[in-house]
């Protein structure tokens, strides 16, 4: 039965992929009217790194190691009047002695995106696609290099719809459809999943002045391969009556019906809230709202460099009940910009896969782009050990950026709770803080330093389960990169670079303390 499954959903994803496949090729090469130019990039990255703790083993008993990596890869970039997109990414990783093993092993890593406005401002459509490489647990760290079998692939295709009716100047609506697949080579842990999501939203249109409504119909519903479904949903509706320009009352009434296993943050069935929304002007204003489920809300807008938005919530219906925040500080000067990001939710591991963009990007110097958050990418963070686990996550992020003429400084903290609704392991917190500074000292060589840290506290879950486990990570980099110019064939530069990795991880799990010192040289082309 259970391969029977498996077939169906290996089924359902080939399905998908060829459906997105076959319609981006009729759009982009079958349609006169769609004809778009296209700037396809080929790549190639030589590299060799030398490890000397390469199974990032327990001190004593290291074993150093030469790994070479030849990576051939393209990228594809193409454009219509602004109406059709297409962003191509890929690279064939080809490592011979990870691990020092003396084997040969290809890793593929793939980001695909393409939209096309089938009706200019009202109905989009796009396709999307992922490979990637990710850690099984999130205490062991390592790397494709490192090849310590506790890596899985991470596959993910996807389609989504767009559109945007009006009916006239009775109403505006915006409907999202959003279908996805995960997949992974690890389903017994993390198991494979479709994905469907649904957004309605409708909005008063101008025929109404004084009293003005909303109503929304949002749901999640994740499909898994011999697991239990899950499946997010909430239908709300907002009526306000605006006494002035400045004021208006407002009432809500809303019905959640969200189903998965773990209901301690959860609670199904109709909510409401009546309250008041205050802007004596335009760059303020303040909102409180009393029933089952209330809030009180702030926006301050100094100027377009400077925003503030401040709320606090406590449910007693729906999903993530009890007190709950959100806020968000931006603050740009002509040389820095400041970010502060505090929010509250409830998903699931297949949902932030979704969200994640994996591939490793490299900049005109061929240097590894940064993470998202502007950090270095040790290993995904954010992302918690593979699981089946719906969680409640309570995320902060905190940024400051300077720039100077020849160079760059950030500093950065994060701070992630989690807990897990239906697991051995109840809690768990990752936070840390990183530092780095790019400096382009002459024309074509330039230096990047980066010392980060980051601590995970509390119980882990499968493949580990063991309960109050604490490690702390420290990581530092130094990379000199070199851009040559060369002066035969199509390529146009040279990019040559070598590395300094430290890492030292102290865990009350001994398996998972360890110290690596690494070098790598490379050398990365566009041709």
């Amino acid at each position: 039965m259970g391969s029977m499954g498996i077939s169906r959903q290996a089924y359902k994803a080939r399905r998908l992929i060829v459906l997105i496949g076959g319609a981006t090729y009729t759009l982009f090469a079958q349609t006169p009217a769609f004809a778009i130019d296209f700037r396809l990039t080929p790549s190639l990255t030589i590299q060799e790194t030398y490890s000397d703790n390469i199974r990032l083993a327990a001190k004593g008993q290291e074993k150093g190691a030469f790994v070479t990596e030849i990576s051939p890869g393209f990228s594809l970039n193409g454009m219509n009047g602004g109406r059709l997109s297409a962003n191509l990414n890929y690279r064939m990783q080809n490592l011979f002695n990870s691990g020092g093993d003396g084997s040969t092993r290809i890793n593929h890593q793939l980001q695909f995106d393409t939209a096309y406005q089938v009706v200019r401002n009202r109905l989009n459509i796009a396709a999307r696609s992922t490979v990637s490489q990710q850690n099984i647990s999130n205490l062991r760290g390592g790397d494709n290099i490192n090849n310590l079998n506790a890596r899985t692939n991470i596959w993910t295709a996807g389609a989504s719809l767009n559109w945007t009716p009006h009916f006239g100047q009775f109403a505006n609506a915006n409907v999202n459809i959003d279908f996805d697949y995960v997949g992974n080579d690890n389903a017994e842990q993390l198991a494979n999943s479709m994905n469907l999501s649904e957004s309605i939203s409708l909005v008063s249109g101008s025929d109404f002045k004084h009293i003005t409504w909303n109503a929304n119909f949002d749901n999640t519903s994740n499909f898994r391969e011999n697991e239990e479904d899950v499946s997010f949903q909430n239908t709300n509706a907002t009526v306000r009556a605006w006494v002035s320009r400045r004021f208006n009352f407002f009432g809500t009434v809303g019905h959640a019906n969200n189903s998965f296993q773990g209901l301690d943050s959860n609670t199904n069935g109709v909510f409401y809230t009546l309250g008041g929304q205050w802007k004596p002007n335009w760059y303020f204003d303040i909102e409180a709202g009393y029933g089952n489920n209330w809030h009180v809300s702030s926006n301050l807008s100094l100027s377009q460099r400077t925003r503030l938005s401040v709320g606090y919530n406590d449910r007693s219906v729906g999903l993530n009940t009890g007190g709950a925040w959100n806020a968000s500080l931006y603050h740009n000067t002509r040389r820095s910009a400041w970010n502060f990001t505090y929010t509250e939710d409830t998903t699931t591991v297949q949902q932030i896969l979704l969200a994640d963009t994996p591939f490793i990007f490299v900049d005109a110097g061929g240097n590894p782009l940064l993470g998202n958050d502007g950090r270095p990418i040790i290993f995904n963070a954010s992302l918690p050990t593979l699981s089946n686990d719906v969680l409640v996550r309570r995320v902060a992020n905190a940024s400051v950026s300077y720039t100077t003429g020849k160079s760059s400084f950030q500093l950065g903290g994060f701070y992630e709770k989690r807990d897990y609704q239906n697991s051995t392991a109840d809690q768990q917190t990752v936070y840390g803080a990183d530092a780095s500074w790019n400096w382009q000292f002459s024309l074509r060589t330039g230096l990047f330093l980066s010392p980060s840290w980051q601590r995970i506290t509390g119980d882990t879950v499968a493949p580990v389960d063991v309960a109050g486990a604490n490690q702390d990570r420290y990581q530092f980099i130094a990379r000199m990169t070199r851009t040559i110019p060369l002066r035969f064939g199509r390529s146009k530069l040279l990019n040559a670079s070598i590395e300094y990795r430290f890492v030292q991880q102290d865990a009350d799990l001994a398996e998972n303390t360890y110290m690596e010192n690494r070098v790598t040289a490379s050398l990365f082309m566009n041709f």
